[in-house]
């Protein structure tokens, strides 16, 4: 089923009643890899209008679905991806929910409006991304027989290829390697959640902290430890220091995100915020007292001020939007 997400986003009504595109562009975009932005700009690059005239289906498979096949883990969460796009000048984005099945079976049921793709569009470009997974070739077996002129309108210039950069994205940030994830890839990377209520202990030792619940599941966290970056709250950004752990001191087994934002001072509680980790400064540890632990982040503080005022002295703001804009005249 195609869901709408942000109210930027086409709707199959929108489809049904008449909206039509010269290209459509399916992907799942997870961490919107070079293959993507490359997929990306040869699709809009098939109008004189560009990007205003591509419809970006954005694949994610489906969280609710009853599956023995357990979906994979992601670098960026469907909203994620979404604004991302929006932030680089895609406009049109539709989301495809996919049954997680179609990782490892064919023959199985389609995805609800499927048939949309090539009815509302001149031309359909599939990412690689598709061609791994072996329920979408059903996928476009259907739209062929529904559209007569299916084989002139499909664009294979990036189906055939082979996408390998994903896994290796995904074990640098499960191993803490934040820094050279953001050094490949031109952006931080980011988690998003909504700020609840922890022990309050940090707030006693002088470290108030925002305690984070990621939005989504199946999103890739980085390793335990503490980490410096740049977490977003309503459209401020503000320097901080991070840490992931289970609370070894307080004897917590919990794996938890804490954020404590430096010349901070606000309730925000329920709110949601973004976190872009930056560099992984040390490993998680335990201390013999609270005492000791309050040492520890004065001197993580100090560290994290110095590694974050030469990260930021060298790094654009648009490792915090993902990617620089694409413009079209």
């Amino acid at each position: 089923m195609v869901k709408q997400t942000h109210a930027s986003l086409i709707t199959p009504e929108e489809l049904t009643r008449g909206r039509h595109f010269r290209a459509c562009v399916i992907s799942f975009f997870d961490g919107m890899l070079d293959h993507h932005l490359s997929l990306l700009k040869h699709a809009a690059g098939l109008s004189p209008e560009g990007a205003s005239d591509l419809l970006v289906i954005l694949c994610a498979y489906d969280r609710q679905h009853r599956t023995h096949s357990k979906p994979p883990v992601v670098l960026l969460s469907p909203d994620e991806r979404g604004l991302m796009l929006l932030d680089m000048g895609y406009p049109h984005i539709m989301h495809l929910s996919v049954n997680p099945e179609y990782r490892t079976h064919s023959n199985l049921p389609l995805p609800e409006d499927s048939q949309l793709l090539l009815r509302h569009c001149n031309i359909l470009v599939p990412g690689a991304d598709t061609r791994v997974a072996p329920g979408f070739p059903e996928l476009f077996s259907a739209l062929e027989a529904q559209v007569s002129d299916y084989q002139a309108r499909l664009d294979n210039t990036f189906y055939d290829k082979r996408v390998t950069t994903h896994q290796a994205q995904v074990d640098l940030v499960s191993e803490g390697k934040v820094a050279d994830f953001m050094k490949g890839m031109g952006y931080a990377f980011p988690v998003h959640g909504i700020v609840v209520k922890g022990n309050m202990i940090g707030h006693t030792l002088g470290y108030p902290t925002a305690n984070l619940r990621v939005a989504d599941p199946l999103k890739i966290i980085p390793a335990q430890g503490v980490y410096v970056g740049m977490v977003k709250v309503e459209d401020q950004w503000y320097q901080a220091m991070i840490n992931i752990g289970i609370r070894p001191t307080l004897d917590m087994d919990n794996v938890t995100i804490e954020a404590h934002l430096f010349d901070f001072d606000q309730d925000i509680y329920g709110k949601a915020i973004s976190i872009s980790f930056m560099e992984r400064i040390r490993d998680e540890m335990r201390f013999n007292s609270l005492g000791e632990l309050k040492l520890q982040l004065d001197k993580d503080k100090t560290r994290a001020q110095d590694v974050l005022a030469e990260c930021l002295e060298n790094t654009t703001a648009n490792a915090f939007i993902y990617r620089e804009p694409i413009r079209w005249s």
